[in-house]
């Protein structure tokens, strides 16, 4: 069995949106492309999601979704609402 991983391209659009946010919280911080990953000799893909990591919290997006992820694929929140809770969690 062979695992293969690919870069994925983040979304202009949603690259830009990330850049917008954290600039306007006076935060540097680097966004992580995601990756697909393949498994050989199967129809088993993975997409690996976008991150941003800001004070130990793991912000993870996928592309042409509205939604922010918080650490796992079971918190989320919308993404307009991601300023007020980087804000929130700054400490």
């Amino acid at each position: 069995m062979q695992i293969i991983k690919e870069k994925l391209e983040i979304d202009e659009v949603l690259e830009q949106r990330i850049k917008n946010t954290l600039k306007f919280l006076n935060i540097k911080s680097k966004i992580i492309k995601g990756n697909i990953i393949h498994i050989s000799k199967t129809n088993i893909a993975y997409i690996e999601p976008h991150k941003l990591e800001i004070n130990n919290i793991t912000y993870l997006f996928f592309n042409e979704c509205e939604n922010v992820y918080v650490n796992t694929l079971e918190e989320f929140i919308p993404f307009n609402d991601l300023g007020t809770y980087i804000k929130k969690h700054k400490n």
